[in-house]
């Protein structure tokens, strides 16, 4: 039953995308295999297109909690040219501003009349097949895993285009908000998402340059922090092929740093009474859809506090 709804959905939306007017107009940007431009995304209801063999369905990504977020296309897009993955395809970014989601990779390409957008966290993400339509295009999206066979599941999907600096629908300012920026007594900064900067003191642990960015073995810091999380006693990072900052982790060896850690941490959020998502003994873990920041304190070993970009 939901794949004939599925189906009726679907065939809608392409039917729309091929009116007569929508080909003799199209938007702007849209013409031929060039992707420019931003659209505002709005996604219809999940079904279950296809269950797993042998076995009844389960429930479909808004009915669980986080993990919908896996396979949600951001609610604001922009085309931002060619893909260094993939020659054919254009790069997607999510505009300064707007909510992102997790994944690690989100381009698009123009596959004969159709739009295909791809994005994933490198697991599991949504791949979206889109036909034109008067305002941008319409078509469906469907859920994807890195092991087959899974359960498919689809909803309806449409883009807008709309100008780009324009207020995005959704805003990054909802999500709770996780410090990305490690402050240092040299007065440099190190940021999740970012390359370290060029002045930076570094201790190499692998004499091959090549060889370390490629294991992705931690550079250690020779500064130490100041600010929220000052002072500690030995910074690390961690890069990603491209050289941008993936991971920061800071080492405090002090008996009482664990109480003043935490105590800065929680006075850092905005609103009263903000509680980190995770708080289990010694450990304080929060999160949203970019950042991850973990606290623990090891007997003996002293207080570690690790910040993650999830999308790297």
């Amino acid at each position: 039953m939901h794949s004939g709804v599925l189906l009726v959905m679907a065939a809608a939306a392409a039917c729309e995308g091929r009116t007569e007017g929508s080909q003799q107009t199209p938007e702007a940007g849209q013409e031929g295999t060039e992707l420019t431009g931003c659209y505002d995304v709005t996604e219809g209801e999940w079904v279950v297109e296809q269950t797993y063999p042998g076995e009844d369905a389960y429930p479909v990504p808004s009915e669980y909690s986080y993990d919908s977020v896996d396979y949600q296309i951001p609610p604001r897009i922009q085309f931002a040219g060619p893909s260094d993955r993939q020659p054919s395809a254009t790069q997607v970014v999510v505009p300064e501003g707007a909510l992102p989601t997790l994944h690690r990779y989100a381009g698009g390409e123009i596959i004969g009349d159709s739009l295909v957008l791809v994005f994933s966290t490198g697991h599991v993400g949504v791949r979206a097949t889109l036909a034109r339509s008067r305002t941008g295009w319409s078509g469906t999206a469907r859920t994807r895993v890195d092991h087959t066979p899974e359960q498919v599941n689809a909803r309806p999907v449409e883009l807008t285009r709309v100008p780009c600096d324009s207020p995005p629908p959704v805003s990054s300012d909802i999500m709770r908000a996780i410090p990305r920026t490690v402050e240092l007594e040299s007065g440099l900064a190190i940021a999740l998402g970012e390359p370290l900067p060029a002045q930076l003191e570094t201790v190499d642990p692998e004499p091959d340059s090549v060889q370390r960015v490629s294991l992705r073995l931690p550079i250690r810091i020779v500064d130490r922090t100041r600010g929220l999380f000052g002072t500690t006693d030995d910074i690390s990072v961690g890069l990603t092929r491209d050289g941008l900052v993936r991971s920061i982790r800071l080492w405090f060896f002090g008996a009482e740093d664990h109480a003043m850690l935490e105590a800065r941490l929680r006075s850092w959020y905005a609103e009263p009474g903000v509680e980190p998502a995770g708080n289990t003994g010694d450990n304080l873990m929060d999160m949203n859809r970019t950042t991850l920041l973990f606290l623990t304190a090891s007997p003996g070993e002293g207080v570690e506090i690790e910040l993650s970009d999830l999308r790297l």
